[in-house]
């Protein structure tokens, strides 16, 4: 490690909080103690082609930019489609961002070409590397940040507030001419917190309840992944061996075997004919590696077999590492008497959401309970369950998974039908129904002279009466209640598409007759405050790139020039096409789609021909044949530019 990396704020490319604490670590103890830190910051060192881990906000915007530029380059410098489209992967394998999406290249240019796709996908990379170096260097523990490092806690918060507030600044209308605000929108669905911890209960209480009439028990079981995927050891709080050994996965790589585990579990249930229901929890332990919590239920006679799948597969790997039978997998049955099944997962739920009710913040970690107290991060308060929030929003990871079960579209989407809508559907779509309409009603009264509202819950929803009502707890996917879909066009940023969007519901038995739901088509009414991302500029050839000598490159003579421009300005005034416009490319693309339905035929057939014109154009270019360059520079020089998708003319047009 070399010294000229070290400044009076700690070490060059951290965090200042975590410069100044590693700066008086080694000074404290020496580097040989601590030589697995010194390594990992030789790392960030060596990683000139990333951001810094202190990288600010501007500088995640001006690398978007960047990014955007190069790939607008590569377009105009690369002529096959194929071409761009691996170059474009080069660049995102480069920078750490997956590749853009999409079903043809033209999709994927144009999202690689939009700067504002390359900030979302640049800052979650940059995001999710810094927590993982946070993890490497111990700055995520019970020591030192319980879930996630400080840092990371306070970047998430502070996007979560700009988040909010570009919510709040969107105005939509829809056609009654009823305004709202998105954030106004967001806060009616599962966004909202108490919304989507409410929803959850009812789930568990409605599975419960069905168990209960079938005479199922519950089981409640708990698997951790093996110590190499945790960095921190529990007891002392220093780095793993094992896990610096495995070559220090991230939470993302623990959560990934889970789901491994749980497919073997759940295929062998399937073969051995047990079918289990109820839902899953992850969270995170003090390092920031899952584990998740499963509450089940399964017949009495298949409770022993269950438990046996369970444990061997979670124990399937590893399992003969010391502690692994007391901590891997743990196993509680929920015994009658002794509370319900949903009052035993209510904590696990809300503490993972927003700690309503939960009291202290326990987290238990190798046979030692810890408890996660609130915290500052700067000069803001943040509580354990926003840590865990912020953890699973900076590392993707699904926090909640109803396992079997009807599904739950159909149950959000009988929300949205009026009851004169089913007032002659079959018996199963009226009582899927009435189990997902929750009535409530607004009490007035006067307390010290003044009125107040009170809003009372007159009938709950019941999900124990929507499973029945869709077949029982096992139905799956074979529900006799589905979600109706109909055919339309979506006029996408990079690209229009045909997709089935939800209209209603349908019995199965007659899937022609619909019942419409209640569905609003939204426009924005209001501007919204946030940054503008300017679509990139820059000189795509030679013909645009203006020389300070000004010495003309053109191959063409002043006639041949003007002629070409007379047969050019009548050829764009029979089919109109859209000024470039570097600030507005959605504009752009708009504009130019009539073009390119009426080229379409013509590139189809170019593209038909193109091995047998490729060898023609090799050979008159290799006999100095200027006719082909003439009428590429002519064209592109009259348009100052060459904005993808390109476009073509015949030589009758010309």
């Amino acid at each position: 490690m070399s010294y000229r990396f070290y400044s009076t704020e700690g070490i060059t490319g951290l965090p200042r909080r975590m410069g100044r604490a590693l700066r008086d670590l080694f000074a404290r103890d020496g580097y040989q103690k601590h030589e697995h830190k010194v390594d990992v910051i030789d790392e960030i060192w060596t990683e000139q082609q990333l951001l810094p881990l202190d990288a600010s906000d501007g500088a995640i915007y001006q690398a978007a930019d960047s990014a955007a530029r190069e790939c607008y380059q590569l377009c105009a410098d690369l002529q096959s489609l194929d071409a761009i489209v691996s170059a474009i992967r080069l660049v995102c394998d480069r920078l750490q961002v997956p590749p853009p999406a999409g079903k043809e290249e033209v999709e994927i240019i144009r999202r690689a070409v939009d700067k504002a796709w390359w900030h979302r996908g640049i800052r979650k990379a940059h995001a999710r590397r810094c927590e993982h170096m946070a993890i490497r260097l111990g700055f995520t523990s019970f020591k030192t940040g319980a879930y996630v490092s400080n840092e990371t806690a306070y970047r998430q918060r502070r996007r979560n507030k700009q988040n909010a507030k570009l919510l709040a600044s969107i105005e939509m209308q829809n056609e009654n001419g009823q305004t709202y605000s998105l954030e106004e929108l967001a806060a009616l669905g599962t966004a909202n917190k108490s919304i989507r911890r409410d929803e959850l209960m009812t789930r568990i209480r409605g599975f419960e309840e069905v168990a209960f009439d079938m005479g199922h028990v519950g089981v409640f079981a708990t698997i951790t992944a093996p110590s190499k995927y945790h960095a921190v050891l529990s007891k002392s709080g220093e780095a793993n061996p094992n896990y610096i050994k495995f070559g220090e996965p991230t939470p993302r790589d623990a959560q990934a075997y889970l789901c491994d585990v749980w497919k073997c579990i759940r295929s062998k249930l399937h073969r051995d004919g047990i079918h289990a229901y109820g839902i899953r929890i992850a969270e995170p332990h003090h390092d920031g590696c899952p584990h998740w919590h499963m509450l089940m239920f399964v017949p009495p006679e298949h409770q022993e077999r269950y438990e046996a799948v369970i444990s061997a597969y979670a124990l399937l790997e590893d399992g003969n590492e010391r502690g692994a039978d007391k901590n891997r997998v743990k196993l509680v049955r929920i015994e009658a008497g002794k509370g319900t099944a949903a009052g035993y997962i209510a904590k696990y739920i809300a503490k993972n959401i927003d700690g309503a009710n939960v009291g202290d913040h326990h987290m238990r970690e190798e046979g030692r309970t810890y408890v996660v107290t609130d915290d500052l991060v700067g000069d803001e308060m943040i509580t354990p369950s926003q840590r865990v929030c912020y953890w699973a929003q900076t590392w993707g990871i699904r926090q909640f998974q109803q396992v079997g079960g009807a599904p739950i579209g159909p149950w959000r989407e009988l929300r949205r039908v009026k009851s004169e809508s089913i007032l002659h559907a079959p018996e199963a779509v009226k009582a899927a129904w009435q189990a997902a309409q929750s009535i409530k009603a607004t009490e007035i009264n006067v307390v010290d002279g003044k009125r107040v509202k009170t809003i009372k819950t007159i009938k709950q929803a019941s999900f124990r009466d929507y499973l029945l009502a869709q077949g029982g707890p096992t139905v799956g996917r074979k529900g006799l209640v589905k979600i109706a879909k109909r055919l339309t066009v979506i006029e996408g940023k990079y690209a229009t598409y045909e997709m089935d969007k939800p209209c209603g519901i349908y019995h199965v038995w007659n899937p022609h007759a619909v019942y419409e739901s209640v569905r609003y088509q939204w426009t924005v009414v209001g501007a919204a405050k946030a940054a503008v991302f300017d679509f990139p500029w820059t000189g795509v050839n030679n013909c645009t790139k203006k020389s300070k000598k000004k010495i003309s490159t053109s191959v063409l003579t002043q006639e041949e020039s003007a002629a070409i421009a007379v047969r050019l300005a009548a050829f764009i005034e029979k089919n109109p096409q859209p000024a470039y416009q570097p600030t507005d490319w959605s504009a752009i693309e708009r504009k130019s789609k009539d073009l390119e339905r009426e080229t379409k035929d013509f590139a189809d057939a170019r593209n038909g021909e193109r091995e047998r014109m490729a060898k023609l154009e090799t050979s008159a270019y290799d006999n100095n044949d200027m006719t082909a360059r003439k009428r590429l520079i002519a064209i592109w020089a009259a348009l100052h530019a060459c904005p993808y998708p390109r476009i073509f003319m015949t030589e009758n047009d010309l």
